[in-house]
């Protein structure tokens, strides 16, 4: 993987390494960039990883660490996991360094902006390939209709705990008394790195907005990033820098998502099949998504949430509006953990191990 930051795709495969060890299959994690956070260190599955602080693919040094790790491992299967470690993995193989099965897990659908440059290699990469795990049908289908073609693909949808995860009435009195939440305050929860993508500063200007409508709205940003003093400063300029919580990175989000009223993804790229949205959803706090990458698969519109168009600030508004009728919203939250439990991370795990043992064969 590309570093040990807070994400999605990192959280995934944390998740996935630990339930692979409970097999007793001897893995090793390698981070091969300098991101590392402190809330991951500690969590299962990211025990013994190895960092290999390589600044960019052009450095030779960076280069010779892999292959050496490589040589050493001498691994039967390399898992990599987005871009950049696909097209190291296939080039270390052609140069020698590894005889192993190569697998890629790709988490995103819309590509950042620059991201583009290195499309063209990673889809080289995937040809060479010998499995390529989608996380979502609806990326399946874009990337397939753009070319994006392994010796085999699969559609393995990203899985929740739905013990950790689930409705708790003790721990949302709790943290909103802690967070001085009022009785009558709405809460709108995002969790989510603060990367522009995210467009954490769509959901400040929707609480601008709720507020001046005689909505008590508040913000809870559950996530640390590079956008922080971008929206710190949007919430002050706005007058609402007392509406809005940055938490930064916690280990254990469930306490925080029990405290939302609803919990919003107002991605404009990347996002394919937020574990955020799963694990707000096994809580039974319903879901306002941008309609990017398998946000369909996860949220029905009007049934457990709602479905927006990306990047569409008054229809951002007016969908909050909505959720902050309580009757509305206690009908959302009602079917909200019952649309996904069918995405329980045994199911996932049960999936890999399948697709692992026959990369193996």
């Amino acid at each position: 993987m590309s570093g040990l930051g807070v994400g999605g795709a990192e959280l995934h495969t944390l998740g996935l390494r630990a339930g692979v060890q409970a097999d007793d299959v001897r893995t090793t994690l390698v981070a091969h960039g300098t991101r590392r956070a402190q809330a991951m260190e500690r969590r299962p599955g990211a025990g013994g990883a190895i960092q290999l602080n390589i600044r960019g693919m052009s450095s030779l040094r960076g280069w010779w660490r892999v292959w050496r790790l490589l040589r050493s491992e001498r691994p039967d299967l390399v898992v990599a996991v987005n871009q950049s470690p696909l097209i190291v993995a296939i080039v270390a193989r052609l140069l020698g360094a590894t005889a192993a099965r190569i697998a890629c897990i790709y988490h995103t659908t819309i590509l950042r902006p620059g991201d583009e440059r290195t499309q063209g290699v990673f889809r080289w990469a995937v040809g060479r390939s010998d499995a390529l795990v989608y996380v979502s049908e609806r990326q399946a289908s874009y990337w397939r209709a753009r070319g994006l073609l392994s010796r085999r693909d699969v559609v393995i949808q990203n899985g929740v705990d739905l013990v950790a995860f689930r409705p708790d009435r003790a721990a949302r009195a709790e943290m909103r008394a802690g967070l001085g939440i009022a009785d009558g305050d709405f809460v709108i929860g995002v969790v989510a790195s603060l990367w522009a993508e995210k467009n954490h500063l769509h959901v400040v200007e929707a609480v601008a907005a709720l507020q001046a409508s005689g909505v008590a709205a508040r913000a809870v940003f559950v996530g640390d990033g590079p956008m922080r003093t971008a929206i710190e400063q949007r919430a002050r300029a706005l007058g609402i820098e007392a509406r809005v919580a940055m938490i930064g990175d916690v280990e254990d989000v469930q306490p925080y998502i029990a405290a939302f009223d609803v919990g919003v993804l107002a991605s404009v790229a990347v996002e394919t099949f937020s574990l955020a949205a799963l694990e707000c959803l096994a809580c039974g706090v319903p879901m306002v998504m941008s309609d990017i990458g398998g946000a369909a698969e996860i949220v029905e519109d009007g049934v457990n949430g709602r479905l927006l168009p990306p990047g569409d600030l008054p229809t951002l508004v007016a969908a909050l509006s909505e959720m902050a009728v309580p009757a509305y919203r206690a009908r959302l939250a009602a079917a909200a953990r019952g649309s996904v439990e069918r995405y329980s991370v045994e199911r996932m795990l049960s999936a890999y191990r399948a697709l692992f043992a026959s990369l193996g064969r």
